[in-house]
């Protein structure tokens, strides 16, 4: 099964997020708003007291910060704190391209279809209901993130409730 597969499958949009793997939120912002005129920037801190990680409960506080590619949102992720399929990523790789975010409609049956067709959860919020990340490595090298939707609107719910 390739990577177009698991999205023909899936019925999947196009590709609604872009998510890079950072040490430093500041210096990539800096780097993106030099070399491409990137920005505004929306900078956010977030803690996860309770996300499953691969069937464990984990607790992640991690910067991420936003911008538009166009009609695509870039996400940069900096793990501050606890172990992460994010940090593994750094660790493996450096910084880089960690997944292509999809903003979903009916995510959780979305969720469940991407299941039943044998795809691994790497990591969910605690509820099953913002965002997943699904193993598709082996179909195309990048991980897939189903993500719920704020309304109408290409941004996550997740980042839609944070405080800015």
């Amino acid at each position: 099964m390739t990577a177009g597969d698991v999205k023909q499958q899936l019925q999947l949009p196009g590709v609604g997020q872009i998510g890079v793997v950072v040490e430093n939120v500041d210096r990539a912002i800096a780097f993106y708003e030099s070399a491409f005129g990137l920005g505004p920037w929306d900078v956010r801190e977030v803690e996860a007291p309770n996300v499953w990680d691969r069937g464990k409960e984990k607790h992640i506080k991690a910067r991420l910060a936003f911008t538009a590619l166009g009609e695509v949102e870039l996400e940069l992720i900096q793990i501050l704190e606890g172990d992460s399929l994010h940090l593994e990523f750094l660790r493996k790789h450096g910084e880089g391209l960690h997944h292509l975010g999809f903003f979903v409609k009916d995510f959780p049956a979305k969720l469940q279809q991407a299941e039943a067709m044998g795809l691994q959860v790497l990591q969910k919020d605690p509820f099953g209901q913002l965002y997943a990340y699904l193993d598709t490595r082996q179909h195309g090298g990048i991980i897939f993130e189903l993500i719920a939707p704020l309304g109408d609107q290409n941004i996550s719910m997740i980042r839609g409730q944070l405080p800015g």
